[in-house]
């Protein structure tokens, strides 16, 4: 998926509630109980310990 393309599902995702809502029972159907916000925190805490060691965040991606 391009940046592009990822800029554009994140959009959606903020402002369309019912593909919120699919997503999150998604989650839940998959056997995990956290949430969206909880996810982008983690996702974000991630990204920071890898700033903070130094490393270009296009690495974070990768792992």
């Amino acid at each position: 998926m391009s940046e592009e393309q990822a800029k554009k599902f994140i959009e959606k995702l903020r402002s369309d509630v019912e593909l919120k809502e699919r997503l999150s029972k998604f989650i839940k159907d998959e056997g995990f109980s956290c949430t969206l916000g909880e996810i982008r925190k983690v996702e974000w805490d991630l990204m920071m310990t890898h700033y903070i060691a130094g490393l270009p965040a296009s690495e974070h991606w990768e792992r």
